[in-house]
């Protein structure tokens, strides 16, 4: 029975991505998010001038530095 089960995992790994694939997949996809151009009208950063990016928090919706990780500077996203 157990073989069975782990055969139908192996199946749904393949089929959806294990562990590292989906891992890798997440982070091509933030790669790609960080090398998108950075709107005109987006703010700039308080801490450091520079311009500012969206980003996507698990509290909601940031503008965050675009030097990051050497500048920290965030700013709500006002509607």
């Amino acid at each position: 029975m157990m073989d069975k089960q782990l055969e139908k995992m192996g199946v749904q790994f393949r089929e959806e991505g294990g562990f590292h694939e989906r891992l890798t997949a997440v982070r091509a996809e933030a790669r790609r998010e960080q090398h998108q151009p950075v709107p005109e009208d987006a703010p700039v950063c308080p801490k450091c001038g520079e311009p500012m990016r969206l980003r996507h928090g698990a509290s909601g919706d940031f503008w965050g530095c675009t030097a990051y990780p050497g500048c920290k500077g965030t700013r709500e996203v006002r509607p």
